[in-house]
């Protein structure tokens, strides 16, 4: 849907809605609606892919006149007839949304889809595998901030190690990428030796490959030599000032990365049973780094993830924000700063500001699976949950085999828009069901009126220990902008737990 805000013209689907003329118009064809249906098809276009309450409609269609809910359903069915019963959405007991998406995710477009693979350890040291990840994760990074190609997020690419020619068409035909970066990596003391090939998938054939040996902090110069190896070879033409970006700003101490790699690894696991050990990760290469941006941002995410965002204070909420602002302040060209910001703003309620950080990170990298992902759960907590399933729709693409945490904010966009039985089998992929997912199962189901499945949650919301307070959490674990999104989560919360009884 487009929105010409200073001419008043509002474009959905295959219609216009003038109100400067006063006309709904599909092309050429003028639309008839009487003055009520026209009024509250404007009411439902200034508020696009929002679902508006019966009784804010009535009251600025009908402004002072007591009607019944009859009239409100009179016109709703009098604007379907005229655009379409798909484009006006009813959400039971809710309201009523013209379902449009009010801004379009960005497409991936035909450029090329580059996977790098996971970089095989040479060395045998399994400690090593870490830092040898941070480098091929690095890699991707680079690439990722070049709008001519598309480079698949790290869950999906790195589900494969660096396999041989056998192997390229099954990774294809599993995660569609039209090239492949592949190679190994061996840490000898402190010199590392790096074999990194570009591979097009589609004809089998090798297009580049070459060898990279460095001491320490070396490490980082190779990482930047090989995006501009990979780049110069896929796009016909890199301006300088790109290559520029790619760049992190200089680590100084090979110990600080290594360090806020392990951390990171450890956040990544999907139990996150570990906090304090990343915690102190991030500590320690502080203090061999104090200059080191993204220290301080997984530092930050660390401390905030202990109640998983919801349940932790204000007190530590606020400090973790800080952190995260220090941390964009070392680091202002890395996305994954700027994200951290977004989200730590998000948890403190500061939704426009949460916005405002979270653009700034797409604009560092347009193609991060992650920054998209994180647009759709924050428009979904704006109260924009069509425009959030767009941007949660692109992140999949990026990242086809995407982690658990995807469906999680995709249930709630669905659940916002009454699709509750889609919204519960987002949430049935859970491999961690923890007491807060059960919750929103069993508030699901009790929205659909299967009790008997709302019971069932509910009673083993609390089946891992009694900490977990489910009405809490309806109340205020969900950062959502707009009171009647939280009274309808609540709502079904309510419904669930009275269910018990």
């Amino acid at each position: 849907m487009a929105q010409d805000v200073e001419n008043q013209l509002f474009r959905f689907a295959a219609f216009e809605l003038d109100l400067d003329r006063g006309m709904l118009r599909r092309g050429s064809e003028a639309i008839f609606l009487r003055p009520k249906a026209y009024g509250l098809l404007t009411h439902l276009a200034r508020n696009m892919g929002r679902i508006v309450p019966k009784m804010e409609l009535m009251d600025v269609v009908w402004p002072g006149v007591f009607v019944t809910e009859d009239s409100l359903t009179q016109s709703i069915r009098e604007i379907r007839k005229a655009i379409g019963n798909e484009l006006v959405r009813t959400v039971s007991k809710r309201g009523y949304m013209l379902a449009a998406e009010t801004e379009t995710a960005p497409e991936i477009g035909s450029q090329p889809v580059v996977a790098v693979l996971r970089f095989r350890n040479e060395g045998g040291d399994h400690s090593d595998e870490v830092l040898i990840d941070g480098l091929a994760e690095d890699v991707i990074n680079g690439l990722a901030r070049f709008r001519a190609v598309t480079v698949l997020a790290r869950n999906s690419s790195f589900s494969f190690a660096s396999y041989a020619h056998s192997e390229w068409a099954e990774i294809r035909a599993r995660i569609g990428a039209d090239f492949l970066v592949e190679g190994s990596v061996r840490r000898q003391d402190d010199k590392f030796l790096a074999t990194v090939n570009l591979i097009d998938v589609v004809t089998a054939s090798q297009l580049w490959g070459d060898r990279y040996q460095a001491r320490d902090e070396g490490l980082f110069a190779i990482q930047q030599d090989i995006v501009e190896e990979i780049v110069g070879r896929l796009v016909t033409r890199v301006y300088n000032a790109g290559l520029q970006k790619t760049t992190r700003r200089p680590v100084t101490s090979l110990a600080a990365y290594e360090l806020t790699l392990r951390g990171v690894s450890l956040l990544r696991d999907p139990a996150q049973s570990d906090l304090k050990n990343a915690e102190a990760l991030f500590e320690a290469a502080i203090a061999k780094d104090p200059a080191y941006g993204l220290a301080y941002t997984y530092l930050a995410l660390s401390r905030a993830l202990y109640g998983e965002f919801g349940s932790v204070s204000i007190e530590t909420l606020t400090a973790a924000r800080d952190l995260a602002d220090k941390g964009a302040a070392l680091s202002p060209d890395q996305a994954e700063c700027r994200r951290i910001q977004s989200l730590c703003r998000l948890y403190l309620r500061q939704h426009e500001a949460a916005e405002h950080h979270l653009r700034l990170a797409l604009e560092l990298n347009p193609y991060d699976a992650e920054c998209i992902e994180q647009m759709g759960f924050l428009l979904t907590m704006r109260g924009r949950p069509m425009d959030a399933l767009g941007w949660l729709a692109r992140a999949v693409r990026i990242d086809p085999l995407q982690p658990y945490w995807y469906q999680y904010d995709r249930s709630l966009a669905l659940y916002l828009i009454g699709e509750y039985r889609a919204a519960a089998e987002a949430l049935e992929q859970s491999t961690r069901p923890t007491p807060w997912i059960r919750t929103r199962l069993a508030a699901c189901y009790a929205q659909l009126g299967d009790m008997a499945a709302a019971r069932r949650h509910a009673a083993s919301i609390n089946v891992d220990g009694p900490e977990f307070s489910a009405i809490d959490y309806a109340k205020g674990g969900v950062p959502f902008e707009h009171l009647a999104d939280a009274q309808h989560f609540e709502e079904g919360v309510m419904l669930a737990l009275q269910s018990l009884n």
